[in-house]
């Protein structure tokens, strides 16, 4: 190890095509300009970032020894279109060892798996009037799948909506699509919460939807349309919901009055029946002004989901070099 840190950043990111953000928020803050003199300090660094990044740590002592991940071709790719094998390796094994720390900083509780969309239903219904997404986030970490999402990007060119990892039979969520509205994301959670109950994963180390609008619901359609219809049922309590109740509307105030009133009757939260309809109809430009007047108002919906995860991690269980990182790809500093 004779090459500085910035040098050595500088291949990391060339040779795994992993973003800066990523690789910044890997970083130890216990890293100084000053150790770069210390070969042991380098040594440590270089097995910290292998640990948080995926990386086989026998690749990274060398200089002459070009970073490679750890992970396999195992994950699942759903609405894949175009990424190579090293960009899916890169957010597999990126994904993965995220994965592994959350999971050692939240309590095993019951598995989902094989638990139908009609009983996960009944039971978040029972101290609420419909299933809201603080029911959700509240429902994954009481049965030991911790949630997060994502601030930072593993690949700098390539966007995925969510990824769900599996380890030993345990199972974490990541999401990484933003929305200023809680409907969109409790689709996604709804989403990867039925292909961990469907059984989706089977022996796979994770299972990673791309953001690729055109491929949805197209590539892999069995499992994709198995994993829409789950997710409908639990928030709609119909894998088909009809639209006829709420006929037809003059404009975005009316669609809004019309699910509200509808959901309200239903136990359905109104903008996921907002989007519902869009799905039914294709007028998604309708649906994203009716979804103003849904809501009182905008927010950035990721930071509630990440309060919640800082809340609920058991930190104490996560080194402290770990706990860095996540807070930092929580978004925190």
């Amino acid at each position: 190890m004779t090459g500085n840190a910035n040098q050595f950043k500088q291949k990391l990111k060339i040779a795994t095509g992993l973003s800066d953000s990523a690789i910044s928020a890997a970083w130890p803050q216990w890293w100084s300009s000053g150790a770069d003199s210390s070969l042991s300090a380098q040594a440590e660094l270089r097995f910290s970032l292998a640990r948080k990044l995926g990386l086989d740590p026998r690749s990274v002592i060398n200089d002459d020894d070009t970073p490679v991940f750890l992970g396999d071709d195992s994950a699942k790719f759903k609405n894949s279109k175009g990424d190579t094998v090293k960009e899916k390796l890169a957010i597999t094994s990126f994904g993965l060892s995220l994965g592994r720390i959350l999971l050692a900083g939240s309590e095993p509780k019951f598995s989902i798996v094989g638990e139908s969309a009609e009983n996960l239903r009944s039971s978040m219904l029972q101290n609420t009037s419909f299933i809201g997404i603080e029911d959700l986030l509240s429902f994954v970490w009481r049965v030991g799948i911790p949630l997060i999402h994502l601030r930072i990007d593993p690949l700098s060119a390539k966007r995925m909506c969510a990824m769900t990892v599996h380890v030993k039979g345990r199972f974490a969520i990541l999401l990484a699509r933003d929305s200023l509205y809680p409907a969109p994301l409790m689709l996604d959670i709804a989403h990867e919460i039925a292909h961990i109950a469907l059984g989706h994963l089977g022996n796979e180390t994770a299972l990673v939807d791309m953001d690729n609008k055109s491929e949805r619901c197209t590539e892999d359609g069995v499992e994709e349309i198995a994993a829409n219809k789950f997710a409908l049922e639990l928030l709609t309590g119909s894998s088909e919901p009809e639209f006829e109740m709420i006929g037809e509307v003059a404009g975005a105030k009316q669609l809004a009055e019309a699910v509200t009133r509808t959901g309200n009757e239903r136990q359905i939260e109104p903008g996921t029946l907002a989007l519902c309809y869009g799905y039914s109809t294709k007028n998604w430009a309708l649906v994203n002004r009716a979804l103003r007047f849904i809501y009182d108002s905008t927010i950035e919906t990721w930071k509630p989901i990440n309060q919640l995860a800082t809340d609920e991690i058991s930190w104490e269980n996560i080194s402290e070099d770990s706990c860095s990182y996540i807070r930092a790809v929580l978004g925190g500093k």
